[in-house]
């Protein structure tokens, strides 16, 4: 079985409903939330963690202790660290490093690497697709990065191009469990794009619900055109993402 961890729902409808996905009966594995079917000749479970640390930890293990799994897959939205990468560029991430923590900024030194023989399929995969893709290494920040600032700076310490919450976090569940990793981000916001101001306090438990997004629209209307941007690069996003994780499914 291949098994496709995402943080949050949202990142993965596109493939709930390209692969016809359906609930596991038991709903719940830990704070994991799945679906399951068949994609092609492949056994697909497709659950989302929750985002950062605790909840991709605590999610991953309970799915990976739960399911007998092939591969593990991290999929989800990335904030680009260089200039080049647009939203719904994909990012085949060839190496994870982590920020120790929220306050310094510091890049541990270790890193984590994926199966080289997923990667090689995954780019053979998707080298026939019209898709916009780049591998290179990435890195986990225990917080949103939400200034341009922030991720330029992430990105000259790190040498990463791309940056997630989650991906170091479950390669690491799935390499104590001696499983093939990979992971297929996607850029949701460029490395000049600030997110919205009522996003950069985010918890990150949860996605900001419509009721957060309507009462920062109406204390501050000039909110909108940043929820706009951010809404069409969503979509964006999501879209290059299904397509490319159900070709390097049918693929492998």
């Amino acid at each position: 079985m291949i098994i496709l961890l995402t943080a949050l729902a949202q990142e993965g409808s596109g493939l709930r409903r390209q692969m016809k996905l359906t609930p596991v009966p038991s709903g719940r594995a830990g704070k994991a939330i799945a679906c399951s079917g068949r994609y092609g000749r492949q056994p697909v479970l497709l659950a989302w963690t929750g985002m950062g640390r605790q909840c991709a930890e605590a999610g991953s293990a309970a799915i990976l202790a739960r399911y007998q799994a092939t591969a593990v897959i991290s999929i989800g939205f990335s904030g680009a660290l260089t200039q080049p990468l647009t939203a719904g560029t994909l990012v085949l991430a060839t190496e994870l490093q982590r920020v120790t923590s929220a306050g310094d900024g510091k890049v541990q030194g270790a890193t984590l690497q994926v199966d080289q023989n997923l990667l090689q399929r995954a780019k053979e995969a998707l080298s026939s697709e019209p898709l916009h893709l780049i591998s290179g290494p990435t890195v986990t920040s225990p917080k949103l990065l939400s200034t341009p600032d922030e991720k330029l700076a992430l990105g000259q310490q790190s040498g990463a191009i791309a940056v997630d919450m989650e991906s170091y976090w479950v390669a690491r569940a799935a390499s104590e469990r001696g499983l093939p990793f990979l992971a297929l981000r996607v850029i949701s916001d460029a490395q000049d794009d600030p997110l919205p101001p009522f996003l950069q306090n985010q918890d990150t438990s949860a996605s900001p619900g419509t009721r957060q997004i309507a009462l920062a629209l109406i204390q501050n209307p000039s909110n909108l055109p940043a929820l706009f941007s951010l809404a069409r690069n969503a979509v964006r996003a999501r879209r290059a993402l299904t397509r490319g994780v159900a070709c390097i499914v049918a693929a492998l």
